[in-house]
């Protein structure tokens, strides 16, 4: 009795529209966190923990953001931030790779 009155007054009380562009917006968060958190750790991993260089790292950053990208479909947003972030990391490795040639 109680969870049929819980249900009923749920359901008058509570803007569901309002309740799933909510849902909605952090699932978009949370596929953004993660993709984002998979992309930096093989930036990482490759880069710096398996020694295979900026740009080995740099390429894993892009074939994750691009399989995301597509698998996951993400917005314009999405390709607008792989696109800036690809370039500036790609700057500050060769800029990094250009001070090390003058040390």
């Amino acid at each position: 009795m109680a969870a049929a009155q819980h249900g009923s007054d749920t359901d008058q009380t509570m803007d569901m529209p309002a309740h799933r562009a909510m849902f909605t917006g952090f699932v978009k968060v949370t596929e953004w966190s993660c993709v984002a958190l998979a992309m930096t750790l093989a930036l990482t991993v490759f880069a710096f923990a398996m020694g295979l260089g900026w740009w080995t790292g740099l390429i894993a950053w892009l074939v994750i953001g691009l399989a995301a990208g597509f698998l996951l479909g993400m917005g314009g947003a999405w390709w607008a931030f792989l696109g800036i972030s690809t370039v500036l990391l790609a700057i500050g490795g060769a800029v990094t790779l250009g001070v090390m040639a003058f040390t």
